[in-house]
């Protein structure tokens, strides 16, 4: 049972991967096969399966976020996290899996994050559009695992 669980939707991944999905079977119509065109339309292909979600599931004792099918996740235990806070990302950082300074970052859409502080001395972001309800079920769970 989840405490929390929200899937969020990368809107401009779909439309963006969709147009380059039709360029490229216009230029496959147009000139012929090609094998790059096939190559960067399967690319496109996997890249929105992989890439088009990001859920966040909070259970009582970790946190996962997973994009699209699943396949990429990542799990942290409440035990790992010191602290969690509400924050804003810088738009550079971008969207996907990212390497930000002092840690990593998940995100499918928008600047909303909560940053979770590891033991370890890293940070993790979780890009939401969500923030409170996320940091509201982190922070209850991060002080029942400190007890």
């Amino acid at each position: 049972m989840y405490l929390y669980q929200h899937t969020q939707r990368s809107k401009m991944l779909f439309y963006t991967i969709i147009v380059v999905l039709l360029f490229m079977l216009f230029l496959m119509f147009r000139f012929g096969f090609n094998w790059i065109n096939v190559v960067v339309f399967i690319s496109m292909v996997v890249a929105l399966y992989l890439f088009n979600s990001l859920t966040v599931r909070v259970s009582s004792d970790k946190i996962s976020a997973a994009f699209g099918s699943g396949l990429i996740h990542k799990t942290i235990t409440f035990t790992r996290i010191k602290s969690a806070e509400k924050v804003r990302n810088k738009w550079f950082y971008g969207f996907g899996i990212r390497l930000i300074p002092g840690g990593q970052m998940y995100n499918v859409a928008g600047l909303d994050a909560v940053e979770l502080k590891l033991t370890n001395g890293k940070i993790f972001r979780i890009g939401t559009d969500e923030p409170d309800k996320l940091l509201e079920a982190i922070s209850s769970n991060i002080e029942k695992s400190m007890n």
